[in-house]
């Protein structure tokens, strides 16, 4: 199954897009995007918003499906969903 993840703010700048497309098998959950994500963009990422090691995103950037923050990386996704990630604003 293909799922569309979308790129806010400043990340669209790091990875050069918006968006991007992955095709992930059937019952894929959550945190499969992630791994794509890092493999294809994780070393544009600065150090201060993408952990090398652990592959991941740091705390200033907010993994969404839909309007919802995602919390448990492990559920399952629905074909046709996509998955956000904005980096938190700060100030006030």
């Amino acid at each position: 199954m293909k799922i569309k993840v979308l790129f806010h703010g400043v990340l669209s700048e790091y990875v050069g897009s918006g968006e991007a497309e992955f095709a992930l098998r059937e019952g894929s959950c959550l945190g499969d995007p992630l791994s794509h994500v890092g493999r294809r963009y994780g070393g544009k990422m600065p150090e201060q918003l993408w952990d090398r090691e652990k592959n991941a995103f740091l705390n200033p950037v907010w993994v969404m499906r839909g309007s919802e923050k995602i919390l448990n990386p492990n559920e399952t996704l629905k074909i046709g969903e996509g998955v956000r990630f904005l980096p938190k604003q700060r100030g006030g």
